[in-house]
């Protein structure tokens, strides 16, 4: 495991054991002095502070950050705007300006967003606004003129790790800010804001490796036992037990339900609920995410069968799969460019029209395609890019949409991926060998997540004791294996029988491609298989 994550033996401690103490000083990063020093002014001169954060789970979680900074100095000048996902779309945009501008405010921090707003920043400074820009998408290469631009992604940034988050930003300036200035509150307190740095790392499609990894592991220490009652309905609403929550639980439950919110056209909820000391709101606020994330779920579903339907009758599946609909809402986009990667195994760009009118939409990755390296190889292509390498936004015209799919599927056979075959990650196990002991030893490698897949474990000729499916509308799947003096589950979800190459029929051997994972459902630990594949053995 070790060997295929690459980590030398020089390097086990730190992989195994993170130290808070061994993040990066966060003046590495640039224009973070100017950063710090703007806000400490502001806020003796008890300037008007509008934090703007993008409405995904990264920003919403950042805003939070900062919205615990402020909270805890007891600063009360400060409002938060968090643009109309389809309406305003991403980043600053001039009617929000104006409207910060008749809030009063002297400064704009930006979180998760900014870092493309020229127009938008030259705008503000007009309205005698200072804007700071914290963001970790990477750059153009004209820079906006704003006060302070902190982002490790710059070209003349010399910060030793490059895949910080936006909230992660947010966090390191408000640790520049407090190891300047206290403000009256103990040393280590921004520590508490932690569980919003992990929530945001695990959704945001970063990779969890070098500081993020230590930054998540403290991260998920925090949110087992962080007081946020928004955090605690939610838990309570999902039957999730606070005190074993894990990646798994941040990235399959946690995240659509904040991400439904702005999808939905409500992301100030999701804000609300994370940021709230009223339990009686929380409360409230949680069912509300739920019912959207129900709605969203249903109107993501039939945009997807529509989606497969059309590929279906396409002869040939290009490298990169582009696809639309103006009927399509472009915030629920990136949801199906997800489905689409895993179900065809390649980059998917997804579009619809947005509600000024432009065709705009999502793209997400496939083994470690750099999306934004290969958008700018067909940037006359697009009107507007940006993202990460995992994922990004898009803007076209009706008429680059005639040759997009087929310039990026070019493009991306120019890109050195460098990736490994299926069978690199595979690891030899018996039945025998699954127990407490090789829990112990894999959960010593999570958090996991881009940049440190979970082990997949491949069982040769394992037995088939029985098979049944499970769930209100019975579309999972639980396989059941002999395992010598013990018997040993396997479970997928959204899954029957008939999706594997080979009969599930009792008494056969197959091979068995799994994680190990550990369950805690009604509060009952139960060490189990997640089915990855199943083959003929």
């Amino acid at each position: 495991m070790l060997k295929q994550r690459g980590i030398m033996r020089e390097e086990e401690e730190d992989f195994f054991n993170p130290d808070y103490e061994k993040l990066y000083d966060p003046l590495l990063l640039p224009d973070m002095s100017k950063a710090r020093d703007r806000v400490i002014k502001a806020i003796k001169g008890n300037e008007h502070i509008v934090v703007f954060s993008d409405y995904d789970c990264d920003g919403l979680p950042g805003a939070v950050v900062l919205s615990d900074f402020f909270a805890r100095i007891e600063f009360e000048n400060i409002s938060f705007y968090i643009p109309h996902r389809h309406d305003e779309g991403f980043g600053l945009n001039r009617d929000a300006i104006k409207e910060i501008a008749a809030r009063g405010a002297g400064l704009i921090i930006t979180v998760d967003c900014g870092i493309a707003d020229t127009k938008e920043v030259a705008f503000a400074n007009k309205k005698g606004i200072d804007v700071i820009i914290t963001d970790h998408h990477k750059p153009n290469p004209i820079l906006p003129n704003a006060h302070a631009i902190v982002n490790q992604n710059r070209d003349d940034s010399d910060y030793p790790f490059k895949g910080l988050c936006g909230a992660a930003v947010a966090f390191k300036l408000v640790q520049a800010i407090v190891a300047h200035e206290t403000f009256g509150i103990k040393s280590g307190m921004e520590k508490w804001s932690l569980d919003m740095v992990a929530i945001a790392t695990l959704s945001d499609m970063v990779p969890l490796v070098g500081e993020n990894r230590i930054l998540t592991r403290f991260g998920l220490s925090v949110l087992r036992k962080s007081p946020r009652p928004g955090l605690a309905a939610l838990f309570k609403r999902m039957n999730i037990d606070q005190r074993t929550v894990s990646e798994d639980d941040v990235t399959f439950m946690i995240t659509p339900r904040i991400n439904a919110a702005s999808r939905m056209g409500v992301p100030e909820d999701a804000f609300k609920l994370l940021r709230t000391k009223d339990y009686e709101e929380a409360e409230r606020l949680a069912l509300h995410l739920e019912k959207i994330n129900n709605e969203r779920k249903g109107v993501v579903a039939s945009i997807v069968k529509e989606a497969k339907s059309r590929l279906a009758g396409r002869e040939i599946i290009a490298d990169v799969v582009v696809i639309g609909n103006p009927e399509w809402r472009p915030a629920l986009l990136g949801l199906v460019a997800n489905s689409l990667v895993e179900e065809y195994e390649r980059p998917a760009f997804v579009w619809g029209r947005g509600g000024d009118g432009t065709l705009k939409g999502s793209c997400r990755s496939y083994n470690g395609c750099d999306l934004f390296a290969l958008m700018s190889t067909t940037s006359d292509a697009f009107v507007e890019f940006g993202g990460h390498t995992g994922a990004g936004g898009f803007s076209v015209t009706l008429e680059s949409l005639t040759t997009l799919e087929e310039r990026l599927s070019k493009a991306l056979l120019s890109l050195e991926v460098g990736l490994l075959s299926a069978d690199d990650f595979l690891l030899d196990i018996n039945m025998n060998d699954i127990g407490e002991n090789l829990w112990n030893l894999v959960s010593s490698f999570a958090p996991f997540g881009m940049g440190n897949k979970k082990p997949i474990f491949k069982i040769p000729k394992a037995e088939i004791k029985s098979v049944k499916k499970f769930g209100k509308e019975g579309n999972h799947l639980e396989v059941t294996f002999n395992g010598g003096n013990k018997e040993i589950k396997a479970i997928s979800f959204f899954t029957d029988p008939t999706s594997y190459s080979t009969l599930l029929t009792p008494g056969t051997h197959i091979s068995l491609l799994a994680n190990l994972e550990k369950s805690y459902f009604r509060n009952r630990p139960e060490l189990r298989l997640r089915i990855v594949d199943i083959i003929k053995s």
